[in-house]
């Protein structure tokens, strides 16, 4: 009858207990600011893939092997556009490498053109975390609009 009346594991059971939900929620808030400040810089990707686009596309074709792509999102006008993305998003250590850059728009003078990035963001403990919806990675897509100068002149005449 003695084991009734016994309270020596009761702290160490109700620390358990409380432990638990607070380590979770803890994780999950972590979880949560690591998805917003990776949210925040596919965007200024985004932002740096338009302007990116917007000086490479009308450029010299001299500048990318003769390639006579000017206006054409192809080629090494399209790497170059791709690899600004890239590099901005090398400030999020979670990012997986296989980011997708997508131009559209008019490729004429004054006309807009939007770039579309996709980037997927790795989960930590995704199994456990409800931010990721228990998935190992998110995809998270950010567009940004610029203004599209083109060239005012033909290239071949220089």
């Amino acid at each position: 009858m003695k084991l009734a009346h016994c309270t020596s594991g009761a702290l160490f059971v109700e620390h358990l207990i409380a432990f638990a939900p607070v380590m979770y929620f803890f994780l999950a808030t972590w979880q949560l600011i690591e998805l917003c400040a990776t949210d925040l810089i596919v965007r200024r990707a985004a932002n740096a893939a338009v302007r990116a686009a917007a000086v490479v596309l009308p450029d010299d074709p001299n500048s990318f092997g003769r390639d006579n792509g000017i206006n054409t999102y192809a080629g090494l006008r399209r790497d170059y556009v791709q690899r600004a993305a890239e590099l901005v998003l090398l400030a999020a250590g979670n990012v997986e490498d296989n980011v997708t850059v997508d131009v559209s728009g008019t490729f004429s003078e004054h006309n807009l053109i939007t770039v579309e990035v996709t980037a997927r963001f790795r989960c930590t403990a995704a199994w456990l975390n409800i931010v990721c919806g228990g998935q190992p990675t998110r995809a998270l897509t950010a567009r940004s609009t610029y203004v599209y100068q083109g060239a005012r002149f033909d290239y071949d005449s220089i």
